[in-house]
């Protein structure tokens, strides 16, 4: 199918103005047909009256048989009325005098040859006197007068046509650009509701009936695409909150507000492999509450989970603000440390952890809990290769803190205190 080359409006006024053009075309042909038959009903009714005129001129001279008279009297008017041959007959039918214009130019060869189209008839009368008829005249019009007469009246008829056409075409497109303004403004509301999804705007009132109902209609129908818009989006607000409050449930512990296990092993495997681009290290501190099990049986589960959100608190406190706790599960968690430099960066962390447990937690007035931690230490990648190697590396450095009496932290595969070591 081939795209379409033209406007509707383009369309509509060559329609107009062909239609136009055709109905002006047959008023001036009708006009001018009008006007030939007029001008030929009066060129005959002339000849008629220039013949009565020549029988009542020349009846004395043909009573009296004077053909010299006769002839100037025919030659005088067939000459002022330009007649193209007039000729004078007796009773019996004898010519008695003929005048017939010679033609010397062209022009005046085609106004004898117009003449003898226009009226192949003679035109005549009888000389009649007492009710004896005493003669004939009998003429010919030349071409030349009426064509002139026809060219005049064609002329102003063609004045007048081209004078309609010129306001034909004027209103045309007074009419085309009314309706074109109107059309351009529905066409503007749609294409900045399509391209923009401005559904605010609304069209005018216009003065086209047709026009003004379907802009009405047009509003309505934005009015209700709007509200519909508004509607969606206040749900998809709601499905954006809905979804990043089940992410974050997905990947924090909805007692402590920390990371969850799913929320660090995403975050350890981003870092590993920014580590292994970078060069760089990476530390894991695996956390357990010391005694958490008889603190939870003895004061209840409610002390259990306060205590499990103190050790939470404290232990973001002392971090790095790139680093990363998280809750594992019951009461172990895990710190990501992302860079190290050193082993001796992520025992400083350790070692400002077990500071931050010394004070004890104020469950009520009467009651305090010790929130002490056992820390395990395993760097990447001098204790393992991934991040389940490297969380399991630090989990079994924690329980040999635990088993060196608790409070404690302990480097994966240095059995002594790391502390001892160092000094």
């Amino acid at each position: 199918m081939k795209n379409p080359t033209t406007t509707l409006f383009s369309a509509l006024r060559r329609a107009y103005l062909a239609s136009s053009a055709l109905g002006l075309m047959l008023l001036g042909l009708s006009l001018a047909l009008i006007t030939f038959v007029v001008l030929r009903t009066q060129v005959t009714d002339n000849l008629n009256l220039v013949a009565r005129t020549i029988a009542y001129s020349s009846e004395a001279a043909v009573m009296f048989g004077d053909d010299e008279t006769a002839t100037e009297i025919l030659t005088q008017i067939a000459t002022r009325e330009n007649l193209w041959q007039a000729s004078l007959f007796d009773a019996s039918g004898k010519l008695i005098a003929r005048v017939e214009r010679p033609a010397d130019s062209l022009l005046e060869r085609v106004g004898i040859h117009l003449g003898g189209l226009l009226f192949p008839d003679q035109t005549g009368t009888d000389l009649i006197r007492a009710q004896q008829q005493l003669g004939r005249v009998e003429l010919r019009g030349g071409g030349g007068v009426f064509a002139g007469f026809f060219l005049k009246a064609l002329l102003a008829t063609l004045a007048c046509l081209c004078i309609a056409g010129l306001s034909t075409w004027a209103l045309a497109r007074r009419m085309a650009a009314r309706i074109v303004s109107q059309l351009d403004a529905l066409g503007s509301i749609a294409h900045t509701a399509l391209q923009d999804r401005d559904f605010e705007r609304r069209l005018p009132k216009f003065d086209i009936v047709e026009f003004d109902q379907l802009g009405k209609d047009f509003n309505a129908l934005l009015g209700e695409i709007q509200a519909k818009n508004a509607a969606l989006l206040v749900r998809q607000s709601h499905l954006e909150q809905t979804n990043m409050s089940l992410s974050h449930l997905a990947m924090h512990d909805s007692l402590t507000g920390l990371a969850n296990r799913a929320g660090f092993s995403a975050r350890i495997d981003q870092a590993i492999v920014d580590a292994r681009q970078q060069g760089t290290l990476i530390g894991v501190l695996y956390l357990d509450n010391d005694r958490f099990k008889s603190i939870n049986d003895r004061f209840g589960h409610a002390a259990g989970d306060a205590l499990l959100v103190e050790v939470g608190l404290r232990t973001r406190r002392v971090l790095r603000e790139g680093d990363l706790v998280a809750r594992l599960g019951g009461d172990e968690f895990a710190v990501l440390l992302s860079p190290l430099r050193c082993l001796d960066d992520a025992l400083r962390i350790a070692e400002k952890i077990l500071a931050s447990m010394v004070e004890p937690m104020v469950l009520n007035e009467n009651t305090q809990i010790d929130p002490g931690v056992s820390i395990g230490v395993a760097l990447y990648p001098d204790h393992a290769q991934d991040a389940d190697q490297l969380l399991r590396a630090a989990d079994k450095a924690m329980y040999e803190a635990k088993r060196s009496g608790r409070g404690q932290y302990r480097v994966h595969g240095i059995a002594s205190d790391p502390a001892e070591e160092h000094a």
